[in-house]
């Protein structure tokens, strides 16, 4: 029997199963695609920002020097509303730190999260094994599909961590709420003639949020929220018409547009889990909350999961547990992380009403809001922890250390 089974091997399945090994617990993750599969570079490249709290976490895992080395850093963001006269701009120096985070491409951490886990002896990945059931009493049994056969696996308890439309979550019998947007994120790697050096850029339009990424060099990763019908159209244009219409929203603060990669157009939802637990079953990542996109948290949100398990477990033999002991084991999980994350949706909320608006009234509030909060050195600070991840109270991977 293993100590822990985690559904879901993506980038949050990986992360968990790194924090919470050690010599005495014993870890398997299940998942459904092949990890190994080479994934498209260069401008056609997904990329992912991590905030300073999950440079943190990294670092506490002794990973953080491996994805420093793929990484571009931000040591400067600079937030403006589009024909407006308000702008903000946080830099890293001003609270002694040497990044606010950064942007890495999601193969490249991958990679890095892959060969962790791969060199440890604590955790056994299964891949290309497709969920089927799951089922409980003094310990978990989850049933998975691999080469066409049925196996079984029996664990102390099992993590949840198969995304957003969670196979597992709906198997548990945990409802989820979903709230739609109206809203559709378009997501191209572009390439520009002035890159500004560790610089991100955040601009506030009436139909919602566009972000440019530093991924080093001339290339930057652009995040552009618009209306359906609008990305849509978006997807519809050839380069040249693309590169054109972000450089009208965008300005030429980075210099020209000069090339376009790929273009990926999602609708954008908020999904939220009725519970975190079901008996000795947690849930983790976008399986217990998916944001919408516009304050970067999602994946920066399931990391600090992952950092209050770790705490909460500590050197504990999940194994040895009984029933009283780990509902209240998952009783404190679940106050603690419903307790942050209703804030950071209650965050993303607010940018969303207050930038994602084509009421004159908002626009005016948009320019205010930015240029106070350029003047007020407390108020700045407050807005950086908070897209920082630093801002909700600390623990041991927050601090750096194991």
């Amino acid at each position: 029997m293993r100590d822990v089974a985690i559904i879901g091997g993506g980038l949050v399945g990986l992360c968990a199963a790194l924090a919470l090994q050690h010599s005495k617990r014993c870890i398997t993750i299940i998942e459904a695609g092949n990890l190994e599969q080479v994934q498209a570079g260069g401008l056609n490249a997904r990329s992912i920002a991590l905030s300073a709290s999950s440079i943190q976490i990294f670092r506490a895992l002794g990973i953080w020097p491996q994805i420093e080395a793929l990484a571009a850093p931000i040591r400067q963001i600079h937030i403006s509303s589009r024909g407006r006269w308000g702008v903000t701009r946080l830099q890293a120096a001003d609270y002694e730190l040497d990044a606010m985070g950064c942007v890495i491409e999601n193969q490249a951490l991958g990679r890095c999260l892959l060969d962790a886990v791969e060199a440890s002896r604590n955790i056994k990945l299964q891949q290309k094994a497709e969920f089927e059931s799951i089922t409980q009493d003094t310990t978990v049994n989850v049933g998975y599909r691999k080469k066409g056969r049925l196996q079984q696996l029996e664990a102390g308890f099992a993590l949840i961590a198969d995304g957003a439309r969670s196979p597992a979550r709906a198997a548990l019998g945990i409802g989820h709420q979903t709230i739609d947007y109206g809203q559709a994120v378009v997501i191209s790697n572009v390439e520009v003639s002035k890159p500004k050096i560790d610089t991100a850029y955040e601009r506030f339009t009436p139909h919602g949020p566009l972000a440019m990424l530093p991924l080093g060099g001339k290339r930057y990763a652009c995040v552009w929220t618009m209306t359906p019908p609008q990305a849509a159209q978006a997807g519809e244009q050839n380069e040249v018409e693309f590169a054109a219409a972000l450089q009208d929203c965008f300005g030429y603060r980075l210099g020209l547009i000069e090339a376009v990669g790929e273009r990926f157009s999602i609708p954008i939802q908020r999904t939220r889990a009725d519970a975190l637990q079901c008996g000795r079953c947690l849930l983790v990542g976008n399986a217990a909350n998916a944001l919408h996109p516009v304050a970067g948290q999602s994946f920066n949100l399931s990391l600090r999961d992952i950092a209050c398990l770790y705490e909460l477990l500590s050197e504990q033999s999940l194994v040895d547990l009984d029933a009283d002991s780990f509902s209240a084991l998952a009783d404190e999980y679940e106050k603690l992380r419903l307790l942050e994350q209703r804030q950071v949706i209650r965050y993303g909320d607010g940018l969303v009403t207050l930038f994602s608006n084509e009421l004159p009234l908002f626009d005016h509030l948009r320019a205010t809001g930015l240029g106070l909060l350029d003047l007020l050195p407390a108020l700045k600070a407050q807005a950086a922890l908070a897209g920082m991840g630093m801002a909700f109270g600390g623990n041991r991977l927050l601090r750096g250390h194991l």
